[in-house]
């Protein structure tokens, strides 16, 4: 597959900035597994590009459909090793179902494009976890689309945590009456890194929920590109849409750009949307300081207490340890090159 563009914001700004677009870096993986999404996506937009998503449909080196019916908690699912891979994960939660998962890539060389879908059908309810922890400059792509039906819930949370580039394209389009998006995510930018992130939460149904908290840290000499939309369309009718994006910028060198937008085809919605990016607060490094901490001592207990409320969510306890040990690796691991 050759390079295309991909994260292509359909609201465009300034060219100058560089976040109408991203070019997607093609590959040359001939995976043998064939993958279909259900027939309701057929009507949605969704994936970082059109050309990305028909990839995974026809060459997948891994294809999942995981079929939902009752109570299934799927446990921890590891993804690693040296091979590139195309990976495609479709979620299917009955009516009345429960779902619980946790994917985690730990990809030491090469790319990785993974591809998930999630249906939550009517009174169903999801929680899915996927973390990125790759130890090496891997190429990581991310495409997630999750459609919620009446009365149903997606709980989903996504971590940011290895050390290559990652462009990640997320959309959650609340369909039916009363249903319930909620997506948190962190990421910790270091190096060189960069990050070209799209979130975006679609209300479609009446009297629907999203609530988006996206909250980051960044180091060194790396750069964010965080793009979000909250859409209530037409017939969303008593919704509400709540959006939280924040960026730490722990050197004068990391840079942070977020293009938040707040749409309404409705008169009668609440939206709510922040977005900030800044050095750590002066006031709150004062209060650590007088308590005998020094600066990165002090830094690091910020950026963890930030990040907790997300990583708490995990219900896998073994893994939400090594996600607060990952951090605190990353986090000192700055402290050792900057003392």
């Amino acid at each position: 597959m050759k390079a295309h563009t991909g994260n292509i914001l359909d609201y465009k700004t300034y060219s100058y900035l560089n976040v109408n677009e991203v070019e997607v870096e093609g590959s040359e993986i001939k995976g043998d597994e064939k993958a279909s999404a259900a027939e309701v996506f057929k009507n949605y937009d969704y994936g970082i590009s059109k050309e990305m998503v028909e990839y995974h449909d026809t060459s997948s080196t891994i294809a999942k459909h995981y079929n939902i019916t009752c109570a299934k908690d799927l446990g921890v699912h590891r993804l690693d090793g040296d091979e590139d891979e195309i990976v495609t994960l479709d979620f299917d939660v009955a009516e009345n179902a429960r779902l619980t998962g946790y994917f985690v890539s730990e990809k030491k060389d090469g790319y990785r494009s993974a591809l998930v879908r999630i249906h939550v059908k009517k009174k169903a309810v999801a929680r899915l976890y996927f973390v990125n922890m790759d130890e090496s400059e891997v190429a990581n792509y991310l495409s997630l689309g999750a459609i919620v039906e009446e009365g149903a819930k997606l709980d989903c949370y996504i971590f940011h945590m290895g050390d290559g580039n990652e462009t990640s394209n997320v959309k959650c389009y609340l369909k039916g009456e009363n249903a319930l998006g909620n997506i948190q995510s962190i990421y910790l930018g270091k190096g060189g890194q960069s990050y070209d992130l799209v979130y975006d939460m679609i209300h479609e149904g009446i009297d629907t929920t999203s609530n988006l908290v996206v909250d980051g840290a960044l180091m060194d000499n790396a750069y964010k590109v965080f793009k979000s939309r909250i859409d209530f369309l037409e017939g969303s009718k008593h919704s509400r849409g709540n959006e939280e994006e924040f960026a730490i910028l722990l050197d004068s060198t990391a840079r942070s750009l977020s293009v938040p937008a707040l749409l309404s085809h409705e008169d009668d919605v609440e939206g709510n949307h922040a977005a900030s990016a800044g050095r750590i607060d002066q006031d709150m490094l004062f209060y650590f300081l007088t308590r005998g901490f020094d600066v990165k001592t002090a830094e690091r207990m910020i950026v963890d207490a930030k990040f907790a409320p997300v990583i708490d969510a995990v219900v896998y306890e073994n893994e939400r340890a090594m996600i607060y040990d990952q951090l605190e690796t990353i986090l000192r691991r700055r402290e050792n090159v900057t003392a």
